[in-house]
């Protein structure tokens, strides 16, 4: 089986104790991203691919939320070059259980059937499923991603793609939800999501 990863450019997702390694011989494909973000109408890059039903889900537990946070926050703390764009250091986010409940939501679907894309099966945009969650937002943005086994791996990833670097960067946004999902029998085994807003 070929390795393959995703990568979202404004969505993020996390879980400690269900997005562990699973014990398997052959290896997952290599990992994928995707981001997104909106402030009064900007969006772009959506990637996705062939939906199937799965056959097992789990979403980010705490520990794994508290882990992607303070990865993120010691990017923001130190300042980052995302690409060819240098951002200084941020304030610290802080986790938000709306955005958390939109990211795992939003994570486990993309693992139960197979899809990996900002636009939900429903056809929502993150900031919609922001709003859902019962957070109103002025800015909103996600990072996504799928294949990424560890919170390390998956912060790392986004860090080092200049998309997803930037809303993680960026200092209009307060709040952050992390959410993971898995599913054996998905493509990517574990998708991430990352929600970033600010509230109005």
């Amino acid at each position: 089986m070929k390795t393959t990863y995703l990568i979202g450019m404004a969505m993020l997702v996390g879980v400690m104790n269900a997005c562990q390694p699973k014990q398997e011989s052959a290896p997952p494909p290599s990992p994928v991203m995707s981001s997104i973000y909106k402030e009064g109408g900007n969006e772009e890059l959506e990637i996705t691919v062939p939906e199937t039903a799965g056959a097992r889900e789990a979403d980010a537990s705490f520990g794994t939320q508290q882990e992607v946070l303070q990865y993120i926050n010691e990017a923001r703390a130190q300042g980052c070059n995302c690409g060819s764009q240098y951002y200084p250091p941020a304030p610290a986010l802080s986790l938000n259980s709306r955005l958390n409940g939109a990211s795992n939501k939003h994570a486990v679907d993309m693992a139960d059937y197979n899809y990996f894309s900002h636009t939900g099966r429903d056809g929502s945009q993150p900031w919609d499923r922001m709003t859902r969650e019962g957070y109103q937002w002025i800015a909103a943005g996600e990072n996504i991603a799928a294949g990424f086994t560890a919170s390390r791996s998956v912060v790392n990833a986004w860090l080092n793609s200049p998309g997803h670097c930037a809303n993680i960067m960026n200092p209009n946004f307060q709040n952050l939800g992390v959410g993971c999902g898995y599913n054996i029998n998905s493509n990517y085994d574990y998708y991430w999501v990352t929600l970033f807003g600010t509230r109005r």
